[in-house]
């Protein structure tokens, strides 16, 4: 019979020295001196190849759409230039004070291939450094964006980046929805449209994170409960506006929905003052809409909102054509 003894102390005491190492308080952990050259190298390395093989299979959508670029340009200014600089400033001290040192982007990116590595990098962060994952994991869409705008970003001089995140405007929401809230970025939702309790509803579900927008939750977390009544209240003028009617095939939908695939009628919920809980949708941006059917089709109820859950089984039986119908038809 084999003696298990000798075999069970040395685990015991290789477990231990493994606990005690750390608990020692030995191994240096402070921010400065950086860590050694090697180190630096050592985990550099293990990154880089982790990202490669997260990206392996990553299949790559176009990104020449109108407006991926533009979209992006915003919440880069908002949340990356700080660290990564930008055309139009360098980065903050704060962030040569970090070790690893966040790389100047506007020269890097240029050296930063393919498309899906770089998705890989934007959606999951890298350990061991200040770059974090993307707010949410449920939307692709939103990195795929940033990936088109960082691709673009080498050859950006300052004044078409001040273009892009629309650098005269009077804050933050202005420089993706527009001047009082009227829209203009392809893809990204008009707000003068809504009343001021649908805009305050969404603007808390982006802030507890029960809607999910890695751009909107990363606005949203830094205000009050003033300020988003405030926000609501100038953007939310419930404006009147009729979408383009077309093509005539959505009207069927609209009006009727499709009773043999239980599709009710979008009519009974939107645009009608009795259900101002639900958005209206005339006059509203046709990308942005298709875009947000297609995300509750592929997320279902985790899309979020307060009213995702319906959604959710709305959208389940609808055909994508049928979708980019229903999107022109309301869009302005």
């Amino acid at each position: 019979m084999i003696d298990l003894r000798p075999y069970l102390a040395g685990a015991g005491l290789a477990l231990f020295g493994l606990a005690w190492v750390p608990l020692s308080g030995l191994l240096p952990r402070t921010a400065e001196p950086p860590q050694p050259a090697v180190l630096d190298a050592y985990y550099n390395l293990a990154a880089q190849q982790s990202i490669t093989l997260r990206s392996l299979f990553t299949e790559v959508p176009p990104l020449d759409e109108a407006g991926m670029k533009e979209r992006a340009a915003g919440h880069y200014e908002m949340v990356c230039a700080d660290c990564h600089g930008s055309p139009l400033r360098p980065p903050q001290q704060f962030s040569r004070n970090l070790s690893p040192t966040p790389p100047l982007l506007v020269e890097r990116m240029a050296q930063w291939h393919p498309p899906a590595r770089i998705f890989a990098t934007v959606k999951h962060g890298i350990s061991r450094t200040a770059m974090p994952g993307w707010p949410t994991l449920l939307r692709d869409d939103e990195v795929w964006d940033m990936v088109a705008f960082l691709r673009t970003l080498p050859e950006l001089d300052a004044h078409t980046y001040a273009s892009m995140i629309r650098q005269d405007a009077s804050g933050d929401c202005e420089s993706c929805h527009g001047m009082d809230g009227q829209g203009g970025i392809p893809g990204t939702p008009r707000l003068d449209i809504q009343i001021p309790d649908y805009l305050a509803a969404s603007l808390e579900a982006f802030r507890n994170g029960t809607r999910q927008s890695g751009t909107m939750m990363a606005a949203a977390r830094q205000l009050s409960d003033d300020e988003i009544t405030q926000l609501a209240h100038h953007y939310g003028r419930d404006v009147n506006e009729r979408g383009t009617g077309t093509p005539a095939g959505a009207a069927e939908i609209v009006q009727r929905g499709i009773p043999q695939r239980d599709v009710p009628a979008c009519a009974s919920c939107h645009n009608n003052p009795d259900r101002p809980g639900y958005p209206k949708l005339d006059g509203q941006d046709p990308a942005y809409l298709f875009r947000q059917l297609k995300l509750f089709k592929e997320h279902r109820a985790e899309r979020g909102g307060p009213n995702g859950h319906i959604m959710a089984e709305v959208v389940r039986f609808l055909e994508e054509d049928e979708m980019k119908a229903l999107a022109q038809w309301y869009g302005r």
